[in-house]
């Protein structure tokens, strides 16, 4: 798999020099004191490119990247080695960061997705119809705040950590307030699983399959439901039981939701990592370091305290 780089740069310093250590083909235009540049190269080496075309030409307002995906590249080269290829492949974290900015953004079509999947999900545990259930889940899209969460913890950007908590607390609001209506106007007896430790599982493994779904830039559809069915039929009959005044039973659904949270969000810290997500200069790479810890301390105190409570829970 390849990129397409087109570069804006001023022409008083040679691209050139800074190329000339990397495998790419590269075409080159000159309009009066402003170059420009068309770069094709191997998508896992962009991001080594891009790191080293912005550290020299950040300083000036006019230096510009775009980056662009290739979808073939004439003449092809071996099917085996195109294979080779697109297994390492993983999205610069540009592309990456990108993406999940738009994404995680808190908006009315977000909101209306969400309330759209509770009420779905609302009538599918009332009527314990596991069909509508999954329906609902294909809705509902908690897959972005969740990973840019992560994210914003392995880079250290609180702007990114501000917008996704904001967006997932939203989101959250309004499912467990759809649940609660449906549970005010309906009197359904609804079945809870027992809590158990195989929630966390799949928690794990749903933050993991987010995390690697973002780096590789695959469809998310199906990861998405796989996300949502960690956390949105939990906090959707804690909504529901609230309104039928089982308070005790919500607690231990908004324990499930809560610990499914921590888990995606812990699982997706760590495969960033693994990934080699990080930011672009050595001090802000130490910081990102610093901070990819703390989140990683606070996400594991958080389940231990969840853990212990859903033990004490499980006995009462």
């Amino acid at each position: 798999m390849y990129r397409l780089l087109l570069v804006y740069h001023p022409c008083n310093e040679s691209i050139d020099e800074i190329l000339k250590k990397f495998e790419v083909e590269i075409w080159k235009e000159k309009h009066g004191k402003q170059c420009f540049a068309r770069i094709l190269l191997q998508a896992e080496k962009s991001e080594e490119v891009i790191n080293a075309l912005e550290r020299h030409f950040s300083k000036y307002d006019s230096f510009r990247i775009i980056i662009l995906p290739v979808e073939a590249k004439i003449p092809r080269e071996g099917d085996e080695k195109e294979k080779k290829e697109k297994e390492k492949e993983r999205l610069s974290t540009e592309e990456i960061y990108e993406d999940l900015t738009e994404e995680a953004k808190l908006s009315s079509s977000y909101l209306a997705l969400v309330i759209l999947a509770a009420i779905t999900a609302s009538i599918g545990i009332l009527y314990n119809n596991v069909a509508i259930i999954i329906g609902s889940m294909v809705i509902a899209p908690l897959l972005a705040p969740n990973m840019a969460l992560a994210l914003a913890a392995t880079l250290a950007d609180p702007k990114l950590a501000k917008q996704s908590m904001t967006t997932s607390f939203a989101g959250y609001i309004a499912a467990i307030s759809t649940g609660l209506v449906f549970g005010l106007l309906f009197k359904n007896e609804i079945s809870i699983q027992n809590l158990g430790h195989l929630y966390l599982l799949l928690a794990f493994s749903a933050g993991i399959a987010g995390a690697i779904s973002i780096t590789k830039g695959v469809v998310e559809t199906l990861v998405g439901v796989m996300v949502a069915v960690a956390l949105l039929p939990p906090i959707v009959a804690a909504g529901i039981l609230l309104g039928q005044g089982s308070f005790l039973k919500a607690i231990g659904s908004f324990l499930v939701f809560s610990i499914n949270v921590v888990g995606i969000n812990l699982a997706a810290i760590l495969t960033f990592l693994t990934q080699g997500i990080s930011p672009r200069t050595w001090w802000e790479k130490k910081k990102a370091k610093k901070t990819s810890w703390l989140f990683l301390t606070i996400w594991l105190l958080i389940m231990l305290v969840l853990v212990i409570l859903i033990y004490f829970y499980e006995r009462m």
